[in-house]
């Protein structure tokens, strides 16, 4: 009699799917803090479900993307951009789907295209600050009339607890105040959430150790 399966084995049959590889930065947190990546993981969770179905998403910042697959998988389409070269091919090499698509160019020169939404996590605070406005313009300007917008920082008031990594490269770190005051220069409508680790939610923002900025109908 032939051996029988186990049920085990079965299952891992019908998880047959190609491997998804760590490029430098992932496997920077996966190796030193891996929570860094559940938490980044929550704010896309939290942009995705603010967009909705059925929409095209901009991704600014996106790394090696798995936030943008995140997007691309609740939202319908997402396209992540970079100025990374090496980020964005971990990118390419491990999501081959027509939902997704990657490109490395330059967001500021880049030709503005209507998405229904623009996302972009932890990027703002490396900018100077005497472009920080040209930014969040850019993105307003890549959105339809009716789009949205979500940016996330850390909070200014969580820098004190940042490792030497993070703040080498913070050159412009946000207060609540702040974010919301540049958000309203180019939308309409801005609500303000705040995360501390996984968790996003409107509490008090002198507590929280990462800010969520949603722009709507943008000016």
């Amino acid at each position: 009699m032939a051996e029988s399966k186990s049920c085990w084995t079965e299952v891992t049959e019908m998880m047959e799917t190609p491997d998804v590889s760590l490029g430098r930065y992932m496997a920077y947190w996966f190796n030193r803090t891996p929570r860094r990546a559940l938490y980044c993981m929550s704010y896309y969770k939290f942009a995705a479900k603010m967009i909705g179905k059925n929409k095209r998403v901009l991704d600014v910042g996106c790394s090696e993307g798995l936030g943008t697959w995140v997007l691309a998988k609740e939202c319908g389409f997402a396209r992540g951009i970079d100025s990374d070269e090496a980020a964005i091919e971990v990118g390419k090499q491990n999501w081959d789907d027509p939902r997704i698509d990657f490109s490395c160019e330059d967001f500021l020169t880049a030709t503005p295209e209507p998405y229904d939404a623009v996302t972009n996590f932890d990027v703002i605070e490396h900018i100077l600050p005497q472009n920080a406005g040209a930014f969040v313009g850019r993105i307003a300007e890549n959105l339809k009339h009716d789009g949205i917008a979500v940016i996330g920082t850390p909070n200014i008031v969580a820098q004190v607890y940042a490792s030497e990594v993070s703040k080498a490269g913070h050159v412009n770190c946000y207060s609540g105040e702040r974010l919301e005051a540049e958000m309203r220069e180019h939308f309409h409508h801005v609500f303000m959430f705040v995360a501390n680790d996984e968790v996003v939610h409107t509490g008090f923002q002198p507590t929280a150790n990462y800010l969520l900025a949603v722009g709507c109908r943008k000016k």
